[in-house]
């Protein structure tokens, strides 16, 4: 154990300081602070040393040197095991067993600036310096470098009489040496942007051991980022049901992705990491009709998404169904009570949207990074029939919102904001087509074809026109453009051009 009776507290986030102040009064401890941090103390009257009192040297260059001092650093780095506490006893250098420390805002700050001055003024160096020192000698002293620790550390005083077990210090360690390799990382890549140099980092950490893998063979793991992580999964509480697996989790990734396109109540399926069905409607269980008619069989064992609080009545449409996940942004009480028969059915509840700006994927050897297709279309053009419709409009939008979540090769045949038939990953689009129209069946009759890629040959559109079909809408931009629209004008339906293409592999 750690007895704790004297303090180094030199802090920019000053949250909850007034609580870890009174755990150090309660326990009489010594409190030595810096600059601001003294003046809060003894306005809060709490009593302190200030450091310059301390180490009876002044605070120089502005007060970038404070606390880098023999008589700071040796009470901080004193061990008992090699005789150092009474070497530095023979100095009159008291030790210090607790070091409070958190760091000038490098990273907020250099989001506001390129000027090299101020990012130099914003850079730690008596923190960092500090920070480490405690940490590495964590047996012998406990470091805080986060303002949410304090509870902890004030439960640990409180369990111990005023000691700190060396677990609990070791945790603190190893979260120290976490946040300085990370400011120090944000120090790098700022200045390395500057130089318009790139580098990028991905702080990971675990967050679940999964049963397996893709297959039962496959070891797998969860990882998020430290920075955003909570007790959720993907913003998500589970509510109920068996353990969630890796395929899950992609399935829910693909699943939230596409909802979040959407305003109006829709519902979307997904079955590996695809959607096998979608639509809005005025309610939610109209919405979640329209999703399912488009493809029941692929629906058996999907996962179900909503944007709408689900109700009772939904509920017990929803428990006749075999479905691996239901996720909702809420669950009114009776229809939770209903969906928690099913043993085994993950119920999650939607507490938060956390959208992501850059998208990472792991290749055989690196990784590959863009922006997230937030982009839907800027203007159409006309290139064959009439000007569509208001309704026909929002099918449009619909669609290439869809569209955007389908692997590529896609192609979609949509109705009055729902998806009919969805031809999901073939390696040429004719082929997509082929089972995005089957699907529809008669359905296709007056609805619209969407392909998230241009059309290299007017074959689909052959395949279309035969379906009924009424308009297709396409990218447009293949060096065949003149073909396909002199056979769309040969056929009588309407093609439309987005000029944005959807790719998604």
């Amino acid at each position: 154990m750690i007895l704790i009776r004297r303090a180094l507290v030199s802090v920019y986030d000053k949250n909850h300081l007034d609580k870890l102040a009174k755990t150090l009064a309660l326990h009489h401890v010594e409190i030595i602070a810096t600059g601001s941090t003294y003046a809060y103390l003894t306005e809060n009257d709490i009593p302190a040393i200030a450091v310059q009192d301390y180490t009876g040297f002044p605070e120089i260059l502005h007060g970038r040197v404070k606390t880098l001092q023999a008589k700071i650093f040796g009470g901080i780095l004193a061990r008992p095991l090699y005789e150092e506490i009474e070497e530095i006893s023979k100095m009159n250098i008291p030790k210090i067993d607790l070091v409070v420390v958190n760091l000038y805002p490098f990273v907020e700050k250099s989001a506001q600036t390129e000027d090299i001055e101020k990012l130099t003024d914003e850079i730690d160096i008596g923190g960092v310096s500090l920070i480490r020192a405690a940490a590495k000698n964590f047996q012998a002293n406990v470091v805080l470098s986060d303002p949410e620790d304090y509870i902890a550390f004030h439960q640990e005083m409180k369990n111990n009489e005023g000691k700190v077990s060396v677990a609990f210090s070791k945790e603190m360690m190893k979260k120290a040496f976490y946040l300085t390799s990370q400011y120090d990382w944000a120090i790098f890549q700022k200045f390395s942007e500057l130089d318009e140099e790139c580098y990028a980092s991905l702080p990971l950490k675990k967050k679940l051991s999964l049963r397996y893998g893709e297959n039962p063979h496959q070891n797998a793991n969860y990882w998020v980022n430290p920075s955003s992580e909570s007790s959720q999964v993907m913003g998500c509480n589970v509510l109920h049901g068996k353990e969630l697996s890796y395929n899950n989790l992609l399935d829910i990734s693909s699943g939230l992705k596409l909802i979040d396109e959407f305003n109006h109540p829709s519902c979307a399926i997904i079955k590996h990491s695809n959607p096998c069905g979608v639509a809005s409607a005025d309610q939610v269980e109209k919405a979640h009709q329209l999703a399912f008619e488009c493809d029941p069989v692929s629906a058996f064992g999907g996962i179900y998404v909503f944007n709408q609080t689900l109700n009772p009545e939904l509920a017990k449409e929803l428990s006749k169904q075999f479905i691996e996940i239901i996720i909702a942004p809420s669950y009114h009480p009776e229809a939770l009570e209903i969906l928690k028969t099913k043993k085994n059915l993950r119920l999650l509840e939607r507490i938060e949207s956390c959208p992501e700006k850059i998208e990472w994927r792991s290749l055989y050897n690196g990784f590959l990074s863009q922006e997230v297709n937030h982009c839907n279309f800027d203007e159409l053009t006309i290139a064959a029939g009439s000007q569509p419709t208001p309704s026909m409009l929002l099918d449009i939008h619909f669609g290439i919102k869809v569209s955007k979540h389908i692997t590529s090769n896609a192609m979609l045949v949509v109705h009055q904001q729902a998806t009919l038939g969805i031809g999901v990953g073939q390696c040429n689009r004719v082929q997509s087509t082929h089972l995005a129209l089957e699907q529809a069946g008669e359905k296709a009759k007056g609805a619209i074809l969407i392909a998230d890629g241009f059309l290299p040959f007017a074959d689909s559109l052959v395949k279309a026109a035969q379906k009924g079909i009424k308009t297709v809408v396409e990218p447009g931009g293949s060096i065949k453009d003149k073909e396909v629209i002199d056979k769309a004008k040969e056929l009588g339906i309407g093609l439309i051009f987005t000029h944005f293409r959807h790719f998604k592999h």
